[in-house]
């Protein structure tokens, strides 16, 4: 019964039946679980949007030998930390020392700190793992104070003093990584940072010869604690990034000429959104997140996709300043998307296994895999029809356009299968084609693709 998802977990498991998600809670977990549901601790957190709802379902006849079984609210989907900006990983580490601080307070406190317990839903970052709580005893040590280290402080700290490039790589590194290797990775500078210095450069010197130290000094009383992590917490939210060159942030405001192209393309999208009205939006290569916004407007939910850190940072800033609750950013290459991890490769779904909804919007994308990356159009238009149940909104930019002869500049013209004949053939292999837009006379065209049945 028990599923690669969540094997870790002692006190219980997950299983996903039906696309509904089973959370069996064992005899040993009873006490804590039930401190937890009656303290006050679950409402507070789940009022606060920190922690999701559960319902308790009936155990079955064969299910007798557990305590409980949860029904938790769904999240589709998910993101993972590889595929969050910087300012998510700070969200979501302030969020782990707000909940313990509040958690302390009630008796209780988290046992491990992954930030694979956390993800983005209805515009905030939420804790899913319920039975991550553990009953607090005055004076008792941080037991997770090394894995906070390790997985939390750590990478986060190398997003942002080393390069933003660092979070792709917590896709298959999701225990985190080693003190010592945190350390040595991090700038000179960071050794001059008062929370770096003591809980990674000086935690990794004496990682090994000094255990005793640092048993000392995570076994901090409950007013020690919160005031360690007020510490902690008021360091993070002071840090910035080193943003890279603006270059895709701006691709709609400076590097499309034409606003006859750009209004005629808004016009239509608003057309068939309107229409159709889907309930989920998967836009592939957001870029600035100016049609994630559009769509936000028809759609129940959005799931905005971009390769380029900086303007997928954009759109989760800007979903936070406007209170957008149905936009979620997700930080990937569509042609490189993130890959399964853990145990099998199933203990972390990869990206696209994830991802699902009733529309694709790929807007100015098509001649970016095809030209710059060499991805058949076949694959493409496979790809897409495995990610919607409905539609896609495509646009196809003709090799004759200049961003096209761009990426041809300085290299051998292979793609002779680069048209629009051959885009069409390969999509209806998977769709039927419903509407077709040109925008005014830019020789770019946009296609409303339905899925075969």
């Amino acid at each position: 019964m028990q599923q690669s998802i969540s094997y870790r977990d002692r006190d219980g498991f997950v299983v996903l039946k039906d696309r509904v998600i089973y959370r069996f809670v064992t005899h040993a977990y009873a006490p804590a679980y039930n401190w937890l549901m009656q303290s006050g601790l679950h409402e507070k957190l789940v009022t606060e949007g920190l922690l999701i709802d559960h319902a308790e379902g009936v155990l079955a006849r064969d299910e007798q030998a557990y305590y409980r079984v949860l029904i938790p609210e769904i999240i589709h989907n998910i993101s993972l930390p590889s595929e969050w900006t910087a300012n998510q990983w700070k969200d979501i580490v302030l969020a782990f020392l707000k909940i313990n601080t509040i958690a302390i307070k009630y008796g209780m406190i988290l046992k491990d700190a992954t930030p694979f317990n956390f993800t983005f839903h209805e515009g905030r970052c939420v804790f899913f793992d319920t039975l991550s709580f553990e009953r607090y005893e005055e004076g008792q040590p941080w037991t997770a104070y090394r894995q906070f280290c390790e997985s939390m402080l750590g990478p986060m700290a190398l997003i942002f003093f080393n390069d933003t490039a660092w979070s792709k790589l917590l896709g298959i590194a999701i225990e985190g990584w080693e003190l010592p290797f945190i350390s040595r990775n991090l700038p000179r500078k960071t050794w001059f940072n008062t929370t770096l210095l003591l809980h990674i450069h000086l935690h990794a010197k004496f990682r090994n010869n000094s255990r005793r130290k640092i048993n000392n000094h995570t076994s901090f009383n409950k007013p020690k604690l919160v005031a360690l992590w007020g510490m902690i917490q008021k360091a993070v939210a002071g840090w910035q990034y080193s943003r890279h060159p603006q270059h895709w942030i701006r691709y709609y405001d400076k590097e499309i000429a034409s606003n006859t192209y750009i209004n005629s393309k808004i016009s239509i999208a608003i057309q068939w959104l309107e229409e159709l009205t889907p309930s989920c939006v998967i836009d592939l290569g957001a870029n600035n997140g100016r049609f994630s916004e559009i769509a936000a407007l028809y759609a129940g939910e959005v799931i905005s996709i971009e390769m380029d850190h900086d303007c997928t940072d954009k759109i989760y800033q800007s979903t936070k300043e406007k209170n957008t609750k149905n936009i979620k950013t997700i930080l990937a290459d569509i042609a490189q998307p993130t890959p399964g991890a853990g145990w099998a490769n199933e203990e972390k779904t990869s990206l696209i296994n994830r991802l699902s909804g009733d529309m694709i919007l790929a807007l100015a994308l098509i001649h970016h895999l095809c030209i710059s990356r060499n991805v058949p159009l076949s694959f493409i238009a496979q790809l897409f029809a495995n990610i919607t149940t409905g539609y896609a909104i495509v646009e196809f930019v003709p090799k004759s356009d200049a961003k096209v002869q761009e990426m041809l500049q300085n290299r051998e013209d292979i793609f002779h299968d680069y048209h629009e004949e051959e885009f069409i053939s390969r999509f209806e292999v998977y769709f039927t084609l419903v509407h077709t837009h040109e925008c005014g006379s830019s020789g770019r065209k946009i296609f409303l693709w339905k899925k075969r049945g």
